[in-house]
């Protein structure tokens, strides 16, 4: 086995964006034995419970570590800002095969929201993971927002679905049709 202090420096770096932005750990937990992953478990769970780490959380339920649900429900539970909450409830929701209470957290969040920056509008690729008919309505309301990005995503995520095709060839061939008025 290899050693561990190691092995978290590696798949935990240091949670700034120089470290952090684009970083992914997937390549690092593939090559995991089965015996370093369950050593690796409670080490992570602590390290959960000291820094509230998103990467931590993720890190854990990608090595299938069930046993860190209680953990990671508490961290979502401290969460202040919607955004966060949305982004743990879907974690959990998705680890925990579509626990129905997190698309309640979520969608409670959601309602929250006021976008005062455009780049929020990223939200979007989160929530529709749910796949949850009210937050696809709720998700509806922004596709004429007045921030481009949040509009855009907002057609984006929904395009999954069909809806901004529809739409789009919507308002296309009506402002044909008053071109050629």
């Amino acid at each position: 086995m290899r050693n561990l202090d190691l092995l978290l420096r590696q798949l935990i770096p240091p949670p700034i964006r120089e470290e952090r932005e684009g970083f992914t750990n997937d390549h690092l937990i593939e090559l995991l034995s089965d015996e370093e992953k369950v050593a690796l478990v409670p080490r992570l769970i602590e390290m959960l419970n000291n820094s509230q780490d998103l990467l931590v959380a993720e890190t854990l339920f990608k090595i299938d570590a069930s046993v860190a649900l209680p953990q990671v429900l508490e961290c979502l539970k401290q969460q202040d800002s919607p955004m966060e909450k949305i982004v743990w409830a879907e974690l959990v929701h998705h680890f925990d095969e579509g626990n129905p209470e997190m698309e309640k957290v979520a969608f409670d969040a959601f309602k929250e929201l006021d976008f005062n920056y455009e780049s929020e509008g990223w939200i979007f690729i989160i929530l529709i993971k749910f796949n949850s008919e009210r937050i696809n309505k709720r998700i509806e309301e922004f596709v004429d927002h007045k921030y481009f990005l949040v509009a855009h995503h907002a057609k984006m995520v929904l395009n999954y679905k069909g809806y901004a095709d529809e739409r789009n060839e919507q308002v296309i061939t009506k402002k044909w049709w008053e071109f050629w008025k």
